[in-house]
């Protein structure tokens, strides 16, 4: 399949993820994606499943979440995919270091390469990380004041210039395709999330809006 004619048909993204809706149904986006040749189909399903569990409910086990990501990451060998994969479990670790510390609790065990930086660091102001990951300051600040939408927003921001970026390097090829999908992803989580989850309490809402492993204790 041409993947000119593939990205040509999908329309532009927002400059943004902050809008009413996505500029494509799921179903739609789907259609559009069904002429892809196998191996490629193949890559984009494990993008979709990852995807899909970092959206998973609340329902499942410590255990079941674990075995889950360590099997995606073994599946998975595009390097996109994997760069995409890493930043949203370096982000979760992230979130629940500070959630943990704000809780005077133990560094979490977790997954991802992430986890020995955070414990050898773990009383140093944004676990020395500010530089690579500018958002944990304004993010902390945001969960300490129980401001739980502009906490939100602090993670989505910098996920989406960080897809932005890498898609400007690539036009017209398959690796566009995926970073289309991931950012078409979050205007879909942004724009599909409880308007109301902002009343909430906050450790709800970021159970809600990140999966299980917002609460983790590992």
């Amino acid at each position: 399949m041409s993947y000119y004619t593939l990205i040509a048909s999908l329309p532009h993204l927002p400059t943004h993820f902050d809008v009413e809706r996505p500029p494509i149904s799921r179903p739609r986006l789907n259609q559009r994606l069904k002429d892809l040749d196998e191996p490629d189909a193949e890559v984009v399903q494990q993008l979709a499943n990852f995807l899909a569990w970092d959206r998973q409910t609340l329902d499942r086990s410590e255990q079941n979440v674990i075995d889950d990501y360590e099997r995606l990451r073994q599946e998975i060998h595009h390097p996109i995919v994997l760069e995409i994969v890493d930043n949203r479990i370096n982000i979760r670790t992230i979130v629940s270091a500070l959630r943990r510390r704000r809780n005077a609790q133990d560094p979490p065990r977790g997954v991802g390469q992430l986890v020995q930086p955070i414990r050898d660091r773990w009383k140093e102001p944004q676990f020395g990380l500010q530089k690579r990951y500018p958002w944990i300051e304004p993010f902390e600040q945001c969960m300490l004041n129980g401001e739980a939408v502009a906490a939100e927003r602090h993670l989505y921001e910098f996920t989406w210039r960080l897809y932005s970026r890498m898609a400007d390097q690539f036009q017209f090829s398959f690796e566009a395709v995926l970073l289309y999908l991931a950012r078409w992803s979050i205007v879909d989580r942004w724009t599909s999330r409880d308007r109301e989850a902002g009343l909430a309490r906050f450790d709800q809402l970021l159970e809600e809006t990140l999966g299980e492993f917002a609460r983790l204790d590992i």
